[in-house]
């Protein structure tokens, strides 16, 4: 069959190096260049041991807690608009605790066979594991507690985390490491994933926007750079999928949550990923430069900076980490990640069509879970189907 892939994003990509492998004859279709949107700037995260759905028991009272603060991890500018208020009241009847882990063994069972998946890509890895730091001994052993009730790999409650990671400060009081987890370069995943396309022969096109996509006989893939035609066409653009699904007369419920980052010298580099618990800001080592990135920030405008975010996550990181040139940060980062309100991502077929198939929505997890949409994308063309937990239709209404 002929397939055309909309977005070169990570998921995009995985969605077409899947698809090709089967034999397909792919065309990707990115609005900007391979790897824009939430693919580059994120923490390079693989912890299928630890995917857990953002709604979850308590996670909004904690938020209104902290809403206030210019530090805050959690930010939503106040021009409250009818798609935000959709998308928080969802949010809000999945923060159940039944929804919660219901949520959180699909997320895991789209993960098993995350390793393995990276393994065929030949992308290095750090696998030393995550260490997870926090301001006081309460928080951390309350997030041990979470994290083990998850069945993670989880290691005793640690004091002296400035000595098994120098990069760490005084305000980093107690902690503890979750073994067998990954980080990787995200740049460097985007560029092995085009590489590899290449090689099977996919058509990439670059710079071109998607309009609307049509299905009659064939589906028709309308750009800015002319019509594609194919047999069947996968939506993986991101939160920009709403706007396609709009189009072809589907909303879906995503809303974008823009994360940021930016790198920094430091006078020792951590050993592998660091977590700054109470911070929600990760630390990831990629190459002699560490990426700093946190931050959850719901605001229409997908593509809109504000350093603002960037000096929040400064502070709020500033205690816990020693050595770091601040004032020297560089490759500052948006992107805006592809939010549901039960935090499962949508992978299926668009509601009301044959051959047009969404897998969109992956929330914060779209680099580890990447590979493994990808496959189950290729086999929805080649007439599989899709667990019932990831079906578009949950997040759709007529437009």
């Amino acid at each position: 069959m002929r397939v055309t892939v909309v977005g070169g994003g990570v998921i995009g990509l995985c969605c077409a190096y899947s698809l090709a492998s089967n034999g397909h004859e792919v065309t990707v279709v990115e609005r900007d260049r391979l790897g824009s949107g939430a693919s580059r700037g994120n923490a390079g995260e693989v912890c299928p041991d630890l995917v857990e759905p953002l709604a979850a028991p308590g996670v909004i009272l904690s938020a209104l807690r902290t809403l206030h603060r210019p530090d805050a991890a959690l930010h939503i500018h106040p021009a409250l608009d009818a798609d935000l208020l959709r998308f928080l009241l969802g949010f809000a009847r999945n923060a159940t605790r039944r929804r919660y882990r219901t949520g959180a063994a699909a997320l895991a069972s789209l993960a098993h066979n995350t390793f393995d998946l990276f393994e065929e890509l030949g992308v290095d890895a750090n696998r030393n594991g995550f260490l997870f730091a926090y301001g006081t001994s309460s928080s951390a052993d309350h997030a041990r507690r979470g994290f083990a009730a998850l069945g993670a790999p989880v290691g005793e409650l640690l004091f002296d985390l400035p000595d098994r990671e120098p990069c760490l400060a005084a305000g980093a009081r107690a902690g503890f490491v979750v073994e067998d987890q990954w980080s990787l370069d995200p740049n460097a995943v985007v560029d092995a994933l085009a590489a590899r396309l290449r090689t099977l022969g996919v058509s990439v096109i670059e710079g071109a926007r998607v309009t609307r996509v049509v299905e009659g006989a064939r589906v028709q893939v309308h750009t800015s750079a002319g019509t594609v035609e194919s047999d069947a066409a996968v939506l993986a653009a991101g939160v920009w999928t709403r706007e396609l699904g709009r189009a072809a007369g589907v909303d879906l419920n995503l809303f974008p949550g823009k994360g940021y980052s930016f790198s920094v010298a430091v006078d020792k580099m951590p050993s592998r990923l660091v977590h700054l618990g109470d911070a929600h800001v990760a630390v990831t080592p990629l190459g002699d430069r560490l990426r700093i990135a946190g931050t959850m920030e719901f605001d229409r405008d997908h593509d809109r900076f504000h350093a603002r975010r960037i000096a929040a996550i400064v502070r709020a990181a500033g205690p816990y980490l020693a050595g770091v040139d601040w004032a020297g940060r560089r490759d500052e980062w948006v992107g805006p990640r592809p939010m549901t309100p039960d935090g499962l991502p949508a992978i299926g077929r668009l509601p009301r069509h044959r051959n047009v198939f969404v897998a969109a929505g992956h929330n914060m997890l779209g680099l580890m879970l990447a590979p493994s949409t990808g496959k189950m994308v290729a086999g929805l063309v080649d007439g599989e189907k899709a667990p019932a937990a990831f079906d578009p239709g949950r997040l759709a209404r007529a437009w």
